[in-house]
């Protein structure tokens, strides 16, 4: 054998792995995982700002409702509560339901609207907790329990937030 002629396999050099592929960029699979989970946080922030703004006219409602003096023996305070009060409700009725349901009532239709509304089982209103909106508003202040119609009101307010659609 001629020394020149030396087996070609012995020129190659041995087994070697391949440099660790990088980080970036990730397999399909992350890709997919990422844009799923930012999609999902998105639709989530989406319906939480939606809930937020759905439940905001009630707490500004309360919250004003809370302001109100209704512990005070002053027949002139107690009749501009009592107006308070259903100036309140209706602006809130306004902003909460349609127009078209709300804009027109008076009398016993505002009240038999704000029963209906009510709506719970454990929420029973009666004509008598709700007629001073009616009768004392602009009137006279007899003998009217502010205390009373304005638990009466935060509790309608509060069983608004337990609905599930915002206009029907």
């Amino acid at each position: 054998m001629n020394p020149n002629n030396q087996n070609p396999l012995a020129a190659l050099k041995d087994i070697h792995l391949p440099p660790v592929p990088g980080w970036f960029p990730p397999a399909p699979g992350w890709w997919i995982l990422g844009f799923s989970l930012l999609a999902l946080s998105g639709y989530a922030f989406y319906k939480w700002r939606q809930r937020q703004l759905f439940l905001r006219p009630i707490t500004l409602a309360l919250r004003e409702l809370s302001q109100l003096e209704l512990k005070s023996n002053d027949p002139d305070i107690q009749c501009r509560t009592l107006q308070e009060i259903s100036t309140l409700l209706r602006r809130f009725c306004l902003v909460f339901f349609t127009h078209r349901q709300v804009a027109g009532l008076c009398g016993q239709s505002w009240l038999d609207f704000l029963k209906e509304r009510a709506g719970e089982k454990d929420l029973k209103i009666t004509d008598a907790e709700l007629l001073p909106l009616l009768e004392e508003a602009y009137a006279p202040v007899a003998a009217v329990d502010l205390e009373a119609l304005g638990n009466v009101v935060e509790k309608w307010l509060v069983a608004q937030k337990r609905k599930t659609r915002r206009r029907s």
